[in-house]
């Protein structure tokens, strides 16, 4: 078997760049282990950069079939005082406003518009096994992949690298690869709406840990702050127990209904490659970079290596392996300085986040009344606009 580009790893990341290299009159192959989408709950944040991306790719009106909701504005609650302070996300007549959706259904959406393309074939469930390189020069020429019992390979130009955070792709071309593991970790799971819950990104301030809301399309995705390696004590937490700790950081949850199929604690970690570009291999998404969830970084930055990678590549892919190495050594140098500024603003709002205490909750809070002053948004928004907008930011 024979294609142009493989990728591996069926994801947000990888199934954006098929999405976006197609048009190009590439050929791509996508290798997914898993044999449908979606899984267990995860980021569900689509930044106004990540919109415009999929509206440049024509996929507004499925995202918005799928359940997408535009979200304005941030709410932050402080324990102890039913005030809520107010920050705005973006405008309500932005072009293109953050938008929630849950990380599933945006899978199910890439990979429909995907097997749209008769360019683009999705091998599922099939299971990366190693890099074929060529005996002469020694450059990676395709991908050897199990599927069912039988074990085959793919040769192509080049390989893509999606396949996550411990991403083998990565692994078996010799990128390096360090990771720097947090104190703290996510509880991630769903909940029936709330009454009076109004669409926002709701932040409830808690002396042991912060809970973040969120809207889905009929339920909420429900966040909240623990300690790292307490993954047995949440998961195996009776669900009274578990509601009694919810309640106590956010109390808007009482009497809701939880849903914990799906639910999860994620470990965190903030790690970035010393490289994308491998001859004959290039990293995209988590495989390339992890950066903390607390800044709702993740799918942003997955879809615009994605975006990035096709617009280098498709105008100007020649069949020559020199010519191809050339632009995604072009890509590298382009993205890899705008994630790097991406992963370390990340981590430290997650360091800030993620302070205990009732000294330090009492603190975040302060700072949160004083941005949240009409006279101040003048000052805070263009800053969170870069953030969360820009994307060079």
């Amino acid at each position: 078997m024979k294609t142009d580009i493989v990728i591996v790893g069926g994801g947000v990341a990888g199934l954006g760049a098929a999405i976006a290299l197609a048009p190009h009159g590439l050929d791509v192959t996508v290798i997914e282990r898993r044999a449908e989408v979606g899984g267990i709950h995860r980021g569900d944040s689509l930044l106004p950069k990540s919109v415009a991306l999929l509206t440049r790719w024509g996929l507004r009106g499925a995202l918005v079939r799928a359940g997408g909701r535009p979200i304005y504005r941030m709410e932050i609650h402080a324990p102890g005082t039913s005030e809520a302070f107010e920050v705005p996300l973006t405008r309500h007549d932005a072009e293109h406003p953050y938008h929630v959706l849950p990380h599933a259904r945006l899978e199910a959406v890439l990979m429909e518009a995907a097997l749209a393309f008769p360019n683009v074939h999705v091998l599922r469930p099939a299971s990366f096994v190693d890099l074929v390189r060529h005996t002469a020069t020694g450059r990676v020429a395709g991908v050897r992949y199990r599927r069912g019992d039988a074990i085959e390979d793919v040769s192509c130009r080049l390989v893509v690298a999606a396949d996550g955070q411990h991403s083998a792709v990565r692994k078996r071309a010799g990128i390096a690869f360090d990771a720097y593991r947090y104190d703290h970790a996510y509880f991630g799971l769903e909940s029936d709406r709330p009454p009076g819950y109004r669409d926002a990104m709701r932040v409830h301030f808690h002396a042991e840990g912060g809970a973040l809301l969120m809207p889905h399309p009929d339920r909420i995705g429900v966040g909240i702050l623990v300690e790292a390696g307490s993954a047995k004590r949440w998961m195996t937490m009776s669900e009274a127990a578990l509601s009694c700790e919810l309640v106590k950081r956010a109390p808007i949850l009482s009497g809701v209904t939880l849903h914990l199929k799906g639910a999860h604690v994620y470990e965190l970690c903030r790690a970035h490659a010393q490289r994308y570009a491998s001859d004959g291999v290039v990293l995209i998404g988590d495989s390339a970079h992890c950066a903390n969830p607390t800044a709702g970084q993740g799918m942003a930055m997955a879809l615009s290596d994605a975006g990035a990678l096709a617009d280098v590549l498709g105008p100007a892919w020649r069949d020559d392996a020199r010519a191809v190495d050339a632009l995604v050594h072009r890509y590298q140098a382009r993205q890899w300085t705008i994630n790097q500024r991406l992963v370390w603003r990340a981590h430290w709002l997650a360091k800030l986040y993620s302070l205990r205490g009732h000294a330090w909750t009492r603190a975040k809070a302060l700072g949160v009344m004083a941005l949240a002053r009409p006279a101040l948004h003048r000052l805070t928004r263009p800053v969170l606009e870069r953030f969360i907008l820009d994307p060079r930011a």
